[in-house]
């Protein structure tokens, strides 16, 4: 019987010493990239399937994630459905999303990546003004269906039609279904001046900025290493600042002028310039 039990200790010693060896043997060198599995929706110009790299914002964030060694897969959705996708756990990140305190419950949020004027639309013919938001009462105002408004706009309890897209809202107000759309300006722009757009010459900004707001990224919470990603994310993303990929990048799609990041640069600039005179 004792004889047999150090048998079998030695079988199970050269069995554990093989299982080892062989994985020794088979771990590659160099350790894959980590993957994530991200959506949003179609959000042109800034992030689209129908952009040149998908557009400015999943470019900076593809990037930034390469340098902090991510890999993302990445599905577009209407934002409703991206959003329920990242409550539910099945997917990591969502991409362009804005910040709002009652987020925090569901996502953690990256440094911003772009700044975007919220403003009004209205037909060129049309002598709406206003003054304070309750001006607006009694007008038909068309939204983005699980957008977040600006605080001001909401608070005014004005009357608001969804719908799915940006480019529905147009119609509609081109077709005088709504009085008035709320739309990113940059939005507004890049669907009117579309080869052979409806809409060009129909449209008017009605007023200043209601908000400017400043694109995200969002991690699940439901996803275990959410803050490890988010700090990763950041750095990756502080590397292309400093090493100047972000400006070049901002260049090749046409967002060298975007508000945040000239704020941001003129900063880096006046530290440098500083730091300079101190030496």
């Amino acid at each position: 019987m004792a004889k047999t039990i150090v048998r079998l200790i030695k079988m199970v010693r050269r069995t554990a010493w093989l299982v080892c060896l062989c994985t020794l043997f088979s771990s590659p060198s160099v350790a894959e990239p980590l993957r994530l599995n991200t959506v949003s929706n179609d959000y042109p110009p800034f992030y689209s399937s129908m952009l040149e790299n998908k557009g400015v914002v999943f470019d900076m964030v593809q990037q930034a994630f390469q340098q902090a060694g991510y890999e993302i897969e990445h599905q577009f959705f209407p934002f409703v459905r991206a959003t329920t996708l990242i409550k539910n756990g099945y997917a990591q990140g969502i991409i362009g999303v804005w910040y709002r305190p009652e987020r925090e419950q569901w996502i953690a949020f990256s440094k911003p990546l772009l700044s975007v004027n919220i403003v009004l639309y209205k037909r060129s013919n049309s002598r709406i003004k206003f003054e304070q938001m309750s001006d607006l009462k009694g007008y038909r105002i068309g939204i983005g269906r699980g957008y977040a408004n600006p605080q001001r706009f909401s608070q005014a309890q004005l009357t608001t039609e969804e719908a799915s897209s940006d480019k529905e809202n147009l119609k509609k107000l081109l077709l005088g279904r709504v009085d008035l759309v709320l739309i990113s300006d940059d939005v507004a722009k890049y669907l009117i001046n579309l080869p052979g757009s409806e809409f060009e010459g129909q449209f008017e900004v009605l007023g200043g900025p209601l908000s400017v707001e400043r694109f995200h990224i969002g991690i699940a919470k439901t996803y275990g290493k959410h803050q490890q990603v988010i700090t990763a994310f950041n750095q990756g993303l502080d590397t292309m600042v400093n090493n100047g990929e972000l400006a070049v990048l901002l260049q090749t799609h046409g967002f060298e002028s975007n508000d945040y990041w000239v704020e941001q640069f003129v900063a880096q600039s006046s530290d440098a310039i500083d730091l300079d005179v101190k030496e």
